[in-house]
Parts: C-alpha cells; structure tokens; sequence
C-alpha cells in the first residue's frame, strides 16, 4: 500500500504487520494520547514508537514505506537488518518461541532459481557442517519459507576489526596480537578438518563485547579433500576473495591453494589492524591482485615506527610471496605471537560496540527478552519508559556461517505488486565485487532523544559488519601482463551497479588526490592553501614537501568533509606559521576530516595550534605533533562527535611552551563537549597544564596517555557547572608534575561528575589528586604510584610501590620515554600506565 501520510496510518500499519499485540498497541496508544499530543507527521510517530522500543529501526523504516506483510521468516521474527552482500541479506531475528537472537542469511528472491548462486549458498552450509569452534561462528539451521532461502546463524554481538580500525584508529600491538591470534585459533581448526576459508579479512574477524575473536563467512571455503573443487569450476570461477588480502598464487587459481594462502591473507590483515589501510591501498582490483605477486607494501615501520622490529618480521613472514617462506600452517602463527598474548587485554571499549536499539535491548537492558517497555506492564506516566536511549544508530555485526542441508527445490517468484519486507531485497544483494577499500560509507538514519537527536527516524546499514558482503572477482576481459606475470582478474562494482567491464589501469577512479610538491607533477600545487582549493569532500591531499611555510588555514565545512591530508611516506612534513595570533589549522563544523603525520611550528607566533569546534563527528588528528605555540596546542571549543564516531586525538605530541595555558584545552559554556577520545599522546612541559576541561564534557576517554615535566597538573577539571561531566581517564603515566588530577570549582559550586579513573602511574608528583573537597561522583582504582609521590588531598585511591619503576626520560626515544622497559606495575592480569 502507498506510504502513510498521517499518524493514523502509520499506526493503522503497525497493527496490521502484526509486530505488536493488537490489545497491547491499542492501550500503549491511548496512554501516549493522554500523555502527550501524538504528532500529525507519521515519521514523527514513528521515531516516538522506535523511542519507546515498540518497534525497531527497520521496523520502522519498512512501515514508512507502506511494507507491512511478512516480518518474518519462518520460525523467526524480523529486528534489524544487519548488513547486505552479493549473496544474500542479513536480519536479525528473533526466534518466536524461545527468544533466542540469531542472524539470518536471506537468499535474493532472483537467486534463488539461480543454480550457481543456489549451489554456492547451499555449499557454505556444507562448508560450516563440520566445524564448531568458539572462534568460528557456529551455525544453527537452514530453512525455506515459501520463495526464500535462509541460513540461521549465531549472532555475535560486535564490531568487524574493518570496521573497529575504520572508526578508531590503528590497533595497539598488543591488541593486534590477540585478535590475529585469536583468529589463527579458529583457522588452525578450520584446517584441521580439511577446510581453507579463501577469504580473510578484516571485514571477516569480528570481536564481541567480551573480547571473543571468530572468524566468519565461509562462503567461498574449499574442502582440501575436494580436488576438483567442481562448484567453482563449472561456474567458471577462476578468481575468488578479495583483492586487497589475497595471495599472490590464489590470484592465479583459487582452485588449488592451500592453508598457506589463508595465513598470507591473515597477514595482510595483520598489516591492515597495525597500519590503519590494506598493504596496496590504491589502484583498481585488477592492479591489487598484481601487486600483491610482485611488489613490496608500505614499510610498517614508517607507517607505525612504535611497532617492534620483532613483530613487523612476523607480519613480513606471513606475507611472504613464495608460500613456501610463510608459515605452513596458522598454528605457526601462534607460536610466533605466543610471546606477545602472554598479558591479557582488557574487552574492548564500550563505545567501540554496535548501539542497540531499545526494542532489541528489552526492558532490562538485556539481550534476551525482546519485551518492549512500553508494552509491558510500566506506566507510561508523566513520560516514556526509555532503557537505553540509543544516541546514535546502531552498527550491528554479525557472522555467516550454516549448518549442512540438501539443496531444495528453488521456489516461484513472488507477486512483485506485494508490498512486503522482501520486496527490495533485490536492491540491496547486488554482487559486491570490490576491494575492501572501495567501500562507501552508508548513510546515517538516527532517531531523536534529547535535545541532540536528529528529526527523523533511522539506522546505519553495515554491510561489513553482518559479514554478509562477499566478494568474487568476476572476469576482466583480456589479460593483464606484468613482469611476465599474468593474472586473471574478475570483479564487478559494489554499491548497486551492474556488473562492468574491464576498467584500464590508466583510467582514475575513486577520490581524488592532490599532492603538495613545489616539484611539479601531475595534479600538483605548491602550498596547502591552493590544495584546499582543488579537493572536495573525500578527497586526500598529500604534503609531499619536508617543510612548508603556511598563513592560518581555515578548512570549510561542506567542500572539506571528510578530507584527509596526510605527509608522503609517513613521514612529518613540518609547517611554519606565517601569521601572526589566531591558530594554525582550523578545522570547525567539519565532519570526518583526518590530519596525519603533521608537525605544526607555531614559531612562538600563533596562539592555538589546531582549532575544531561544533559538529566534528569523526574528525581524527593523528600523529600530529604542534610546538612553539603561545597558549593552547589543541582548542576544543563545544566540539561534537558522535556516539561511533567521536572526534579523536590518537598519537599526538604537544611540546608545551613554557608560558603556555594547556596541551588540549575542551571549552564549553552554553554547549557541552561530547564524545572527544584522547589517546596515545604525549603532553610534555614545561608549560602548565596537559588537558585542561573547561565546563562540562560528556563521553570524554582519556587513555594510554603519557604526562611530563609540567609546571601545574597532568588534567584539570575546572568551572563544572551544573552539567555533569563523564567518561573514563585509564593507562596514563604522570611524570615530574606537581599534581596529576586537579579540580578548581568557584566558591558555592561543586561538580557533577561519573568520571573513573584506573590503572594510572605516578612517578615523581606531589599530590596525585588535588581539590578542595572530595569528589562526589570520582570513582578510582587500580592506581599505582612510587615513593617520591603522595596520593593527595584528598587522596586518590591507590597503591604505593616499594621502588621507583621509571627511569628519567629521554623525550626524543618514544619507544622507551615514559614506558616500562621490563615487569611493569600490574592489577591482576592487567597493565598499569601508558604502554
């Protein structure tokens, strides 16, 4: 039926999809009449009933369209939609009667009276029969239900590490560490019962909210035992993975590859979790999969030079063109790592997990009931019963893996003039034939709360995330001739466009680049001002000069979405400030922009460094270093990320003049900060104060941070307000200060605050917290500090240690300023400071 157009319709839509009990709906509704006045607008209505967890995003968004039939599949009711891919859709279900959650694969409608297609998506279940593992995902069922083919997954409630890196940064070493061994555990089982996956990647290794690792999507796996592999070669499939993780020899036949190629792609994946982009993050897929037999990526060690020398080799090994230089089985792999998964890592964060919807939480917050609040028996009141205000979309994460079944009959096509859920499934399962790298950024469709929710319903849809986006690399007509190599390329254009022919390797695609060079060259400027002028939103601009002497930049919110700007090589090209006063780089109301490997020379003439203010949301400063700068390094003025997507200082120096106010100053008055991540950064006297919060901030992180020789206190909150301020302040060392943790408050006003601060270290700092009364809403622990310091007045909770642990540092060796060459201060199986 057409779409609603009044809030009568909308509601009307809601009963007759059956997603709630008519008796339940109809008093829910009266209830929300008396208490408020029900909008004319169905979106509107439609965000209050996602609000108050009636119904799901999806849900929503399928009603709005006028799709009311068939929210389900077979024994499971539909949530979510998770992700989408070229074999199938995946949803999140619920199953009717015993509540369990699980993913489900959904078939295109059009593929299912495809043999090949059908036979590929049958085989996957065969692939996952045998296997049950906890670090693969597990399978459940598979099903028909009338013209649909479904397979019934575990859901693993998570991110993707594609994903995970994408949003926050390259990983931590260590962190990497585990989750590629974590991984390398469930392919060496994999193996053992004879299976090659054939498509590791990061997009493919998801982590839950407990730190699990499992590896996903066995949809292109081969039996070794399978000699013939006879599916793909009478479909004629002579390519398959993907571009940016495959082997050198599974481009040339995927037929005949062994274990060995999965460990090259792990690798590769390795690479891609320490480094932030694939090993040849440019070029057509075609070019990708040359490269990948004939050429050397990006040196990790220029990329990340904080990364060991005896980890690069490990990553080096696992790469190795000739399989028989790799290690021979995953196994090996973890021996190799074994070393550096001894300490144990904590789960990952909280705000790096997928946001769920109130209707998939339930009422106590859980997982596993799917009650709605709104339908249950609370009172809606003076207001609406809200579990978990979602401040952002959700970004689910799924797995793909089946248990066996015998390939059915395929089904008729449906009435296309139905308005059911499925009618557009078409759209969304187009064949995804890409290299990572090509994929674009989904839209956001978020719902509102407080007074930062947008005004209409929505969601995030991640493909990657559900695992669901498989790619096979369909013909390139020709062949493609390089240092007597030839190599069969086949792919086809993701985002739903038909497949392509060959595209020449002369022909650009994708964002543009401008380099800064007063070397000339093709799209070259000589200054970073008329690069600016030549990108739009997406596009890279890269400072190919050692040093530049620029006026103020002042980047603009609507040509430079999204832009990154970055140094050749990953090395810091240096910029001097020509100006006088002001700052150096501005970068306000300008979402998703990224500045890496930067060091800013304010030659004691500008007084900021690096200036963001308003709407941010996943703006990312890394590597950047700023010095000889008069008063704030980096100013943070009512600056907005977002819940997934915060604004991040990730890998900064900030050399603090002596006379200087603050490394990074968080200002607000009439509007809070939000959602700001600072982390891995040195702050470094002898200037006054490292981070200065200046009124209220919201969701501040600040971790693994590394504090020294300041003339006033590592972090200060000062001038609270009435507004809480919240977040988690852990790992970070403190060095030759006079305090660590100071709060000022005006006379009569006291803070309100949630904030934690854990697994600290104090060396040489007289009070490791100061403020003049104790801190309602302050809850510490697990911090560690040695003799030559106090714990405060008051005190912070910690503990004292018998001897000094830190050596005097030397600022120019980041390898070792600051950190702990050997045994460092643990809390149980967890390290204490900046590691």
């Amino acid at each position: 039926m057409p779409a609603p157009t009044t809030a009568d319709e909308i509601l009307d839509l809601v009963q007759k999809s059956g997603l709630v009990d008519e008796v339940r709906l109809r008093n829910y509704v009266q209830k929300l009449r008396e208490t408020t006045s029900l909008p004319a607008d169905p979106t509107k209505v439609a965000q209050i009933l996602v609000r108050d967890a009636v119904l799901t995003y999806f849900q929503a968004e399928q009603l709005l369209q006028g799709k009311y039939k068939r929210f389900s599949l077979g024994k499971y009711k539909v949530l979510e939609k998770l992700g989408s891919g070229g074999m199938g859709t995946v949803f999140l279900c619920e199953h009717k009667l015993m509540r369990r959650r699980v993913a489900v694969k959904v078939l295109p409608i059009s593929k299912g009276g495809d043999k090949p297609s059908l036979d590929r998506f049958y085989r996957e279940a065969r692939a996952i029969a045998a296997v049950d593992h906890p670090n693969i995902v597990r399978a459940y069922d598979i099903d028909q239900d009338e013209n649909l083919h479904f397979l019934v997954m575990e859901w693993v409630d998570g991110i993707n590490l594609q994903d995970l890196v994408k949003k926050f940064g390259p990983l931590d070493p260590t962190r990497a560490c585990h989750y590629v061994y974590g991984a390398a555990i469930g392919l060496q089982h994999a193996h053992e019962m004879g299976l090659i996956h054939r498509d590791i990647k990061p997009g493919n290794i998801l982590v839950d909210r407990f730190g699990v690792v499992k590896v996903l999507d066995l949809g292109l796996a081969r039996l070794t035992h399978d000699t013939d592999d006879n599916l793909t070669r009478q479909n004629d499939e002579n390519v398959l993975g993907t571009a940016d993780y495959l082997a050198p020899e599974q481009a040339m036949d995927s037929h005949t590859v062994d274990i060995r190629a999965d460990v090259y792609s792990l690798g590769s994946t390795m690479y891609f979790l320490l480094s932030g982009s694939p090993p040849f993050p440019e070029g057509s897929v075609a070019q990708k999969l040359i490269w990948h037999q004939n050429r050397t990526p990006r040196p990790l060690r220029l990329l990340r030079p904080e990364v060991p020398d005896e980890l690069v080799a490990i990553v080096e090994r696992m790469m190795a063109k000739d399989p028989a230089r790799r290690y021979q089985i995953p196994a090996e792999v973890m021996a190799a790592l074994a070393g550096w998964v001894t300490t144990p890592i904590p789960p990952p964060a909280e705000r790096e997990m997928p946001t769920l919807s109130p209707a998939v939480v339930g009422a106590a917050g859980g997982r596993g009931t799917g009650a709605s609040p709104a339908l249950t028996g609370s009172t809606l009141g003076g207001g609406f019963t809200r579990p978990h205000p979602a401040p952002s979309p959700p970004t689910f994460t799924t797995a793909a893996t089946i248990i066996t079944g015998t390939t059915p009959r395929p089904a008729p096509a449906p009435d296309r003039h139905e308005p059911v859920v499925w009618s557009t499934l078409e759209h969304d399962t187009q064949d995804t034939a890409r290299s990572d790298t090509e994929k674009p950024e989904p839209a956001e469709l978020p719902i509102p709360d407080e007074e930062e929710r947008p005004s209409r319903v929505g969601r995030k849809h991640h493909a990657a995330s559900s695992g669901a986006g498989k790619v096979v690399l369909l013909a390139c007509a020709g062949a493609l001739v390089f240092a007597a190599t030839v190599a069969g390329a086949y792919f086809a254009f993701f985002n739903n466009r038909a497949t392509q022919p060959t595209v020449p390797a002369s022909v650009p695609s994708g964002p543009k680049k401008v380099t800064v060079s007063k070397s000339g060259g093709e799209n070259a400027v000589a200054s970073l001002r008329e690069a600016l002028q030549k990108v739009g939103p997406g596009d890279t601009i890269v400072i190919a000069e050692a040093k530049l002497v620029e006026s103020a930049i002042k980047l603009d919110k609507n040509k430079h979405k999204d832009l990154t700007i970055e140094s050749a090589d990953g090395k810091s090209a240096v910029i001097e400030f020509a100006s006088k006063g002001g700052p150096m780089f501005d970068a306000s109301n300008v979402e998703g922009f990224r500045l890496r490997n930067v060091e800013f020379d304010g030659k004691n003439q500008a007084e900021i460094g690096l200036q963001v203010t308003g709407n941010s949301a996943g703006a990312t400063i890394e590597g950047v270093s700023v010095r000889n700068v008069l008063k704030t390094s980096i100013h943070l003025w009512h600056v907005a990320g977002a819940s997934g997507r915060p604004v991040v200082l990730d890998r900064v120096r900030l050399i603090l003049a002596p006379d200087s106010e603050a490394g990074v100053l968080l200002y607000a008055t009439t509007v809070d900060n939000k959602f700001v991540t600072i982390k891995n950064s040195r702050f470094e006297g002898p200037g006054r104060v490292g981070i200065r919060i200046d009124g209220p901030a919201l969701d501040l992180e600040v971790t693994n941070n590394r504090f020294y020789n300041l003339a006033g206190a590592g972090v200060v909150f000062m001038r609270p307000g009435a507004r809480p301020s919240r977040g988690s302040l852990a790992n970070n060392t403190f060095y030759l200060m006079p305090v660590g943790f100071q709060f000022e408050f005006p006379p009569n006003e006291s803070g309100v605050y949630a904030l934690k601060v854990s697994l600290s270290y104090f060396a040489r700092v007289t009070h490791l917290l100061k403020a003049p009364e104790p801190i309602v809403g302050l809850e510490s622990s697990n911090n560690f500090y040695e003799p030559n310091s106090g714990p405060g007045a008051p005190p912070l909770a910690s503990t004292k240690l018998d001897q000094l642990r830190l050596v005097d540092p030397n600022p120019n060796d980041d390898a070792a300023f600051l950190r702990f060459p050997a045994n460092p201060p643990m809390a149980g199986a967890i390290r204490v400071g900046a590691h």
